[in-house]
């Protein structure tokens, strides 16, 4: 495809030209090792947020530009497998997909494999499935480590502490990832001054995604874990609201995620 003779408003800071993606991990990991420093869960906090932020509106802006310039094409969908390993596989792939969905990504869980290792699949363009892959492995380790480290009530079984456990994080993180992900959003309709709407643009991106995965796979259902340990969902909750992401893992674009 030629390239359009027309350029986009680059004045409209809703369409300002994303970062490199190189240069933007290297800021996502200064931030990410910079959380994992810090001894205060409030800016860990915070620095995992504006990580996220950060990817979210790298995609927000990749996604207006190619919009407005219609000669552009099309990033296309594309999908990354992932072996999650055992232990608690179950619950570790329940994180793997929270981290997808927050950053516009699709997961198919394909089967069991060795060893009680989970297989799955992503879909999603190929700046979100780096992203994902980015702080998925760094989640999935910090998440093994703190599950680790905590303790066992009397009268629990350290399988369901920590299969719960797990799921909380998963649950909890997801939740923190959305809401840096939906600000970004709102902050970049709001800056928007012209053309077509970033909510409209971004939907149909979303779709995109969707129709992808619908092509692969067109019979899906539906799968969740449960948690049996209140104490673990108590837990793993606290846990995740403490997260910072590690340096562990970080750019090494390793798929098999996840001993403990």
């Amino acid at each position: 495809m030629t390239p359009s003779d027309s350029s986009s408003d680059l004045s409209d800071p809703a369409v300002a030209p994303p970062p490199r993606s190189d240069q933007l991990l290297d800021r996502v990991r200064a931030l990410l090792a910079k959380a994992e420093r810090t001894e205060f869960p409030d800016e860990a906090d915070a620095l995992m947020a504006k990580a996220q932020e950060l990817m979210a509106r790298h995609s927000i802006s990749d996604a207006m530009i190619r919009s407005r310039d219609r000669g552009t094409t099309a990033e296309a969908v594309t999908s990354r497998r992932f072996t999650v390993d055992a232990p608690y596989a179950s619950a570790k792939r329940t994180l793997l997909g929270s981290v997808a969905a927050a950053n516009s990504c699709r997961t198919v869980f394909l089967g069991d494999g060795a060893g009680g290792s989970k297989t799955c699949q992503v879909f999603g363009h190929p700046s979100d499935l780096t992203m994902v892959e980015t702080l998925y492995t760094s989640l999935s380790v910090q998440a093994t480590r703190a599950m680790l480290a905590a303790p066992v009530p009397p009268g629990d079984t350290a399988r369901r502490f920590r299969h719960a456990f797990l799921l909380a994080f998963a649950s909890r993180v997801g939740h923190r990832l959305h809401e840096a992900s939906r600000a970004a959003r709102a902050e970049a309709e709001a800056e928007a001054q012209s053309g077509d709407s970033v909510s409209v643009v971004l939907a149909g991106r979303d779709a995109a995604v969707d129709r992808a995965l619908r092509q692969e796979f067109p019979r899906t259902r539906s799968t969740r874990s449960t948690a049996t340990s209140g104490a673990g969902w108590q837990s793993g909750r606290r846990a995740a609201d403490m997260a910072g992401l590690g340096q562990r893992g970080i750019g090494q674009h390793q798929r098999s995620i996840g001993a403990g």
